[in-house]
């Protein structure tokens, strides 16, 4: 916010610029906050969708995506060796400050923001044989879920070919999975997950002029 308001500051009208495009990526780290505690294993999931980006400001934009997500737990038995498996896919909606600084060829940005996003499918494997924790007995409560996340990465900048990118996210969830009401299982269940994701986008604006030209 403190960097927002001083860009704001230095306003400088250019062009707006509106892309388009497309990002695909995994969630390298995927787990649930639960509170009791869980054992879960390291897991990685898919993440990729659709994304829109306007910039009107020098140094400032916004972005919105329209993401297929899969967010979820796993966990191994210590008795028998059984793994299970939880998986949760969502369909989500960012909406991102976007703050970069660089050159017309090479940016470095920052996003930041916050998220919605609504639970389209719920599967799990199997509950351990011996001793199955509460998690894996439970049916999930909360389909919808809102987050907020934070991501750094870098831009390389086209004329023709368009823009490519590569970033990293942190996304932490507000929402709970379970109701966490007193006397619940859970007072915390809450999605958590680091991405990774590469985008390709077009200037709008670009095919634009270029279809004016030709005509």
């Amino acid at each position: 916010m403190l960097c927002a308001k001083g860009i704001w500051a230095q306003y400088t009208y250019i062009e707006p610029e509106i892309s388009l495009g497309i990002n695909q990526g995994v969630a390298l780290w995927t787990t649930v906050g639960f509170s009791p505690s869980v054992h879960q294993n390291f897991d990685v999931r898919y993440n990729g969708g659709i994304t829109f980006r306007y910039i009107g400001q020098k140094y400032f934009g916004v972005i919105a995506e329209l993401n297929y997500t899969q967010r979820g737990w796993s966990s191994t038995s210590p008795i028998t060796g059984e793994r299970y498996d939880h998986r949760l896919d969502y369909l989500e909606i960012p909406f991102l400050a976007h703050i970069y600084f660089g050159k017309e060829k090479f940016r470095f940005f920052i996003n930041l923001g916050p998220k919605i996003r609504y639970m389209v499918n719920d599967s799990a494997t199997p509950a351990f044989s011996v001793n199955p924790g509460i998690e894996q007995t439970k049916p999930i409560e909360n389909r919808f879920d809102y987050s907020i996340c934070g991501g750094l990465g870098i831009e390389i900048r086209t004329k023709k070919a368009g823009y490519f990118i590569v970033e990293g996210r942190y996304d932490y969830g507000l929402g709970n999975i379970y109701k966490n009401n007193k006397g619940e299982d859970f007072s915390l269940s809450n999605n958590q997950a680091i991405t990774v994701s590469i985008a390709y986008l077009f200037n709008v604006n670009s095919l634009r002029k270029e279809a004016r030209t030709n005509r």
